[in-house]
């Protein structure tokens, strides 16, 4: 029976309290009966959600369809789309509004999935950002300046609403996939956690998509079914490799068509389901790009040449992070942690291949000094199928909130922690770009490497390694320049540059003058550039 009484709680997801006493609605489940001059209960969050209500009545009562999730939403809201899984009903059903909804502001967080809002003609509809990690996907529409994006970095993106509460402006809405809920009530993530459930505390709706294929990990990866507000069950179907081929068969671009048709086979039914209608889309270079990042690309010669340098900068015990990019997406594979013992992970993302080290006992945390014995990461992004199956209900593999795994305090108290990452560019002086092309021409945000490789120098014994090969474009221009171009990010102040790696060497830069880091650096770059190198040095630092 629904009665009202004296009862005075805190509302969930920040907002401001009832004032105690004041009316309050509340669900009573076992018979109790309350007198309305009973005294005051006051209950305090996070349990206040849990214990005044019967979760699996308010499961039934909001399951609805992707039209009506979507049906409150209003001109002017705020909608927040986190990191992959994208729930595609939800959002189709949203873009299907878009006749009658004007400056719906949607933040979205490295796009894999566009339902049209990314296409010129939609912004007066959906006004988009595009935060921290661009991507393939939103990449086309950055450059046409259709959308705009936020820099940021993951560690400090709750601080505004954290300590500014009473002016902060909430989410409206955010927008998510979830597993089915257990027998106490709680939904996973799956295997992408990110920001998602600090996002949620802030958001004044939360729908999700409910999905049976998500997995359930240990960690700080779940949310209870009283803190969402609309459910849409939607399991994606698998798609076959068969149907796969059908699909790609009407595919009119050759080289697309060709290099989809070799890694398909490559994927889960489920993820082919989800990937290959985007890939249908892309071009030949972002399908390139994308079967690299999941490690289906072999690795050219340069890259072989850097593995072996990593190989001699990790050691036994270490705790290491890999960004998953080019050239460090191919390590594992690559055998540069095999011979090792006691390895640790402390990570944002995963790379093709960690979680099997985790299996085999070569990652296995004990030596590390928070969340020992664990591999702990923000998202198993990167992982292959069979790996992520491996992380199911594991104990030994965590999902933690991306503002902890990348709290620079976190990271430096590890002690020997490596951080292993990519980048487009680095300057004589150790400024380096791993964000932009051509100047200002945006590539990607920065993921997680700042606080990872500040972290790494600051942890004891620490190393922060930087990977770039010598050239690009076919060996047209060198990754190692004298300046920087206009409008080129630093995403590592020269300050915080540590090992430098190319397929030509090592160079190491923390300690050194100017000078000093310009001779190292040049000695890695090819050898068709350090003439012009060499004379640059001497004009910007020598009389």
């Amino acid at each position: 029976t629904k009665i009202t009484t004296r009862v005075g709680w805190f509302q969930k997801k920040g907002q401001s309290p009832y004032s105690i006493g004041s009316p309050c609605p509340i669900q009573i489940t076992q018979g109790l009966t309350l007198h309305p001059t009973a005294p005051i209960i006051l209950v305090a969050p996070p349990l206040a959600p849990y214990l005044l209500m019967d979760w699996r009545q308010h499961y039934r009562e909001n399951l609805v369809t992707p039209d009506e999730a979507v049906s409150t939403i209003a001109s002017g809201d705020g909608v927040t789309v986190s990191v992959n899984p994208h729930p595609n009903l939800i959002l189709d059903a949203l873009a299907a509004r878009r006749n009658e909804l004007r400056d719906v502001r949607l933040h979205l967080l490295g796009p894999h999935y566009d339902p049209g809002w990314l296409q010129p003609g939609w912004e007066d509809s959906f006004p988009i950002t595009i935060m921290f990690y661009l991507g393939d996907v939103a990449r086309p529409a950055h450059d046409q300046r259709y959308v705009d994006f936020q820099p940021m970095l993951l560690s400090t993106a709750m601080k505004p609403f954290d300590e500014e509460a009473r002016q902060a402006h909430f989410v409206d809405y955010l927008v998510i996939v979830v597993s089915p809920p257990d027998d106490h009530g709680f939904c996973s993530f799956g295997a992408e956690l990110w920001d998602k459930r600090r996002v949620a505390k802030y958001a004044s709706r939360v729908i999700a998509e409910v999905d049976e294929n998500q997995v359930r990990t240990y960690g700080s990866n779940y949310i209870h079914v009283s803190e969402i507000d609309r459910f849409v069950e939607h399991t994606p179907s698998a798609l076959s490799i068969e149907a796969g081929q059908k699909l790609l068969d009407t595919l009119p671009d050759g080289e697309v068509k060709a290099e989809l048709q070799r890694i398909s086979p490559l994927m889960s039914g489920v993820q082919r389901q989800e990937a290959i209608p985007t890939l249908m889309r892309a071009n030949i270079s972002q399908v390139r790009g994308w079967a690299r990042w999941a490690g289906w690309v072999p690795p050219p010669e340069p890259i072989l040449k850097i593995a072996e340098y990593v190989h001699g900068l990790v050691h036994d015990g270490d705790s290491v992070q890999i960004g998953v990019g080019t050239p460090g997406v191919y390590l594992p594979g690559l055998g540069v942690f095999d011979d090792k013992k006691d390895l640790g992970w402390h990570a944002e993302m995963s790379a093709p291949g960690i979680l099997s080290l985790v299996e085999r006992g070569i990652v296995n945390g004990s030596r590390k000094a928070i969340h020992q014995g664990k591999a702990v990461f923000s998202g198993l992004m990167g992982s292959t199928p069979a790996e992520v199956e491996f992380a199911k209900e594991n104990p030994l593999v965590e999902l933690w909130d991306a503002d902890h795994i990348l709290d620079i305090r976190n990271i430096a108290s590890n002690p020997n922690h490596v951080a292993i990452n990519n980048a487009i560019s680095i300057d004589l002086t150790g400024q380096i770009n791993s964000e932009t092309l051509f100047g200002g021409r945006l590539y990607n945000g920065t993921g997680g490497q700042p606080e990872l490789h500040i972290g790494a120098v600051l942890s004891e014994g620490g190393r922060a390694i930087t990977l770039l090969t010598s050239t690009a474009l076919g060996g047209a221009v060198s990754k190692i320049v004298a300046q920087h171009e206009e409008g080129a990010a630093i995403t590592i102040p020269r300050t915080f540059a540590d090992y430098v790696i190319t397929e030509y060497g090592v160079a190491r830069l923390l300690g050194k003058s100017v000078r000093e880091r310009a001779g190292a650096l040049i000695s890695i770059a090819h050898p068709d550039f350090r003439p012009e190198l060499e004379r640059a040095a001497k004009q910007l630092y020598y009389p």
